[in-house]
């Protein structure tokens, strides 16, 4: 199967006057050749998303480099990509990983076609750390689930006691964060040509390659939430966290804190008039903060 041009480069491309005049596949994605008089230039399109040109320099050369590099500047100002053809996708993310307070949420969300994915574009899907507010993540959120259908969504949730027992048995958060992403693949396993996940640990790749159905790339890297499947992901297990958080901090009679700085008189409380069980209940108390908070009871 051909991975086509992506949208915005092939209206470019013939905005400029160039066609393909040929095509071919190359391990993990598809090479254009494209004309416009004398001018040519080769285009590969992969299955990740990323494109390489080729050529002898040429306005058609630079054409399709101020598209690359334009898209690149957009990566690091916070803008997903449009990778286009790489679907259907699958992009995983978690939050409360860092969070003393609350549950770790691990999203899934898969982009069956590129209609769907300039959709979540429009919408503004990006990293949800980039987003301005808890509540911008909640509106997007609950867009891009009317975009993508529950049918495309995973999400897991593991309470803090939840947490604490599964951590234990997989040995250490990293180790339980690839056992729930290995749990997501295995849900889209039939339905799926790419699964791109943000490197949570240096043995991320190895932890997962075991959990891959056949012929399915896996892509790992830092900063993946630039693709907007993990986009879409990031945002949609922020919301959950931020939901789940608000629920505990409503249990508990005032608002707990998000991070694991600026924590400590939050946990106190809780200490003090709930006891250990019920910092327990609210808490990821394998955090070192726990022995500031409840001291020689720890």
């Amino acid at each position: 199967m051909s991975n086509p041009i992506p949208e915005d480069l092939r209206r470019r491309i013939e905005d400029y006057g160039a066609s393909v005049a040929g095509e071919r596949e190359i391990d993990y994605g598809t090479q254009y050749y494209l004309e416009r008089g004398q001018e040519s230039a080769r285009l590969n399109v992969y299955t990740t998303g990323k494109v390489a040109v080729q050529g002898k320099s040429s306005k058609l050369k630079d054409l399709l480099e101020g598209w690359k590099d334009s898209r690149q500047r957009g990566r690091s100002s916070g803008e997903v990509s449009r990778p286009g053809g790489a679907t259907p996708r699958l992009g995983i993310d978690e939050a409360g990983k860092g969070d003393y307070f609350g549950p770790l949420v691990v999203a899934g969300a898969r982009i069956p076609d590129a209609e769907v994915e300039e959709s979540l574009i429009r919408i503004g899907v990006r990293d949800s750390k980039l987003l301005k507010s808890d509540e911008r993540a909640r509106q997007i959120s609950a867009r891009l689930l009317e975009v993508l259908g529950s049918e495309n969504v995973c999400v897991v949730a593991l309470s803090p006691p939840q947490y604490e027992a599964r951590r234990k048995e997989a040995g250490n958060v990293n180790r339980l964060l690839a056992e729930i992403d290995a749990g997501i693949i295995e849900e889209f396993r039939d339905d799926i040509r790419v699964v791109v996940v943000d490197e949570f640990a240096r043995d991320t790749r190895a932890c997962l390659e075991p959990a891959m159905p056949e012929g399915v790339e896996l892509e790992v890297r830092p900063r993946a939430e630039d693709d907007v499947a993990v986009a879409a992901a990031s945002v949609l297990a922020r919301a959950w966290f931020v939901e789940e958080l608000g629920r505990l901090s409503g249990w508990a009679g005032f608002e707990l804190p998000k991070g694991a700085t600026h924590v400590l008189d939050a946990g106190r409380r809780v200490f003090r008039e709930r006891g250990r069980a019920g910092l327990d209940d609210v808490a990821k108390t394998s955090f070192r903060t726990t022995e500031q908070i409840v001291g020689g009871t720890f």
